[in-house]
């Protein structure tokens, strides 16, 4: 079920979020959407366990110059679409 949620930001940083969602494809409230499903995240849910393969490759590829943010962004955007 959806329903619509209204929310009051500074404008700088919905014209910031508004290029961010344009460039990856997505609509503004996706992407908030996701944002809200990262948070809503239990502890439990956060430290589940890697798979043993997962927990092999943890670590061999060193990312340079990408932000965190674009990480998460990335992982739940594969994960949710």
């Amino acid at each position: 079920m959806t329903i619509k949620l209204t929310l009051a930001m500074d404008d700088a940083i919905v014209k910031k979020a508004k290029k961010y969602a344009r460039q990856r494809n997505l609509s503004l409230s996706k992407l908030v959407e996701y944002f809200f499903a990262a948070v809503a995240l239990t502890t439990e849910e956060r430290n589940m366990p890697l798979y043993p393969i997962t927990q092999e490759l943890a670590g061999m590829i060193t990312a340079k110059n990408i932000k965190e943010k674009d990480i998460l962004a990335d992982a739940l955007i594969e994960k949710y679409l």
